[in-house]
């Protein structure tokens, strides 16, 4: 007779590490081309098995994903610490562009690095709530334009940032590595 197991916070299912990186990917999604991995909604329904102790995000293509990030010399961590210091990175890439070659090598750079990927969900609409309503307390929902591109990050083409921070700061490595001009810096690396 096989053993029944109640998953709990106190008794969560899978190890911390698979447990940490489902829980980063909850934030940062990798939806796998699919639209259904795209929504709120699902996301919500994994965060609360996650949170009643039981593996959100217990799908093939997840472990997949992750099994390449970890062999690109990733932890969850540094995926977390990374996806939220794209934004910043990226501004940052864009602005030292000098010409429109300089912006046309970044939009390559971007499409390789997975941080310009093709949403499977682009121009269609979804509702927004923006707010609630003071006198009648219902929600006041917004009609939006699903973007045309996701970050959907590539982890073989990240392999050799982690490399990259033995030698520079954060926030520097980050957007050396976005504009691809670190080769010089760190020994036994490959220009991209």
């Amino acid at each position: 007779m096989g053993t029944i197991h109640e998953y709990t916070p106190e008794n969560p299912q899978g190890t911390d590490s698979e447990r940490k990186w489902h829980s980063v990917l909850l934030a940062y999604p990798f939806h796998a081309g699919s639209r259904t991995l795209q929504s709120g909604g699902f996301l919500a329904f994994e965060a609360e098995k996650q949170r009643k102790g039981l593996l959100c995000l217990n799908h093939p293509h997840v472990h997949e994903y992750v099994a390449r990030w970890i062999a690109a010399g990733f932890t969850p961590e540094l995926y977390w610490a990374v996806s939220a210091g794209l934004k910043a990175a990226l501004e940052h890439a864009r602005e030292l562009c000098r010409n429109f070659e300089d912006q046309d090598r970044l939009e390559q750079r971007l499409e390789l690095l997975g941080i310009k990927a093709k949403n499977p969900q682009a121009g269609q609409t979804y509702l927004r709530v923006t707010g609630k309503d003071p006198d009648t307390g219902r929600s006041i929902m917004e009609e939006r334009a699903h973007p045309e591109h996701i970050v959907q990050l590539v982890p073989e083409a990240w392999a050799e940032f982690p490399r990259l921070l033995c030698f520079e700061r954060p926030s520097v490595a980050l957007s050396k590595y976005i504009r691809g001009n670190y080769a010089s810096e760190v020994p036994g690396s490959v220009q991209a």
